[in-house]
């Protein structure tokens, strides 16, 4: 597997870097770090003085990372692109890469502990499953791989995207379903989901749990803060989540505990 990390060089990017080194074993994959920048001067004389100096600087820490990183026996290289994060990191992932890796503010609210503006325009555009690491998250941690899904035969046919992207971790799934509304008939059971995938994926553990919840995001709030130690995945085609994710008007209280990472799986579609 490749997976391309953006790094900003914070605290918050190294700890994605910890998390993704920890992906990389688990994968027996490679790692291709990713900075990008762009210029803040208008004299050409201070661009020029500019782009040296930010260059120098993000070749020494990436060395630094890289030296690192090799030591643990890893295979690793990196880049310096002069463009927006967003554009880099989506046209970078395209063709090159599995996965893609970006770390998380931290902040109060939703749209800035997962979603800042890099993170967000990444999870709308980049074509590759994308992997939200927040502040002191670790691998070492994780005790389940929780999907949200809705009950129906089209997201069945995402699910092997997920194990195909996790198995490597051997760790149990859960599969949660919010339910919003009562008297509402899903075009599958749980008992008819569980069947199936038991015989398609007979050597793995998968858990079911129904929430009970008026909206989506409550439900997941709720779901995150009961498992702490889970890695959340889900995917783009459930627009009704990421409407409210990507609605900067909302000012509502935390939607995930920001201690849980977040996999955006991509709809093929």
């Amino acid at each position: 597997m490749k997976i391309l990390l953006a790094t900003d060089f914070s605290e918050n990017a190294q700890n994605a870097f910890r998390f993704a080194k920890e992906l990389a074993k688990a994968h027996h994959g490679s790692l291709t770090l990713l900075f990008a920048y762009t210029p803040v001067f208008d004299f050409a004389a201070q661009l020029a003085e500019y782009i040296v100096a930010i260059e120098d600087q993000a070749k020494k820490e990436m060395e630094k990372m890289k030296k690192g990183a090799k030591k643990e026996g890893l295979k690793i290289s990196y880049l310096i692109k002069q463009e927006t994060a967003s554009t880099a990191i989506c046209s970078e992932a395209e063709n090159k890469h599995d996965l893609v890796i970006v770390g998380s503010s931290g902040e109060s609210k939703i749209s800035q502990a997962f979603l800042g503006t890099t993170t967000t325009e990444v999870i709308k555009h980049c074509p590759k499953p994308v992997l939200c690491i927040p502040p002191e998250a670790q691998f070492k941690n994780m005790n389940t791989i929780s999907l949200a899904m809705e009950l129906n035969k089209e997201d069945i046919t995402f699910l092997g995207q997920l194990i195909t992207l996790t198995k490597d971790y051997k760790l149990p799934y859960k599969i949660i379903h919010i339910k919003e509304k009562e008297g509402i008939t899903q075009e599958i059971t749980f008992f008819e989901l569980s069947a199936y995938l038991k015989d398609r994926f007979p050597e793995l553990n998968i858990g079911y749990e129904e929430i009970a919840a008026q909206e989506v995001n409550k439900g997941l709030q709720k779901y995150a803060e009961q498992h702490p130690q889970t890695l959340l995945s889900m995917f783009t085609r459930h627009r009704t989540f990421f409407d409210y994710l990507f609605n900067k008007s909302h000012s509502a209280e935390l939607a995930l505990h920001t201690t849980v990472p977040l996999l955006v799986l991509k709809s093929k579609k």
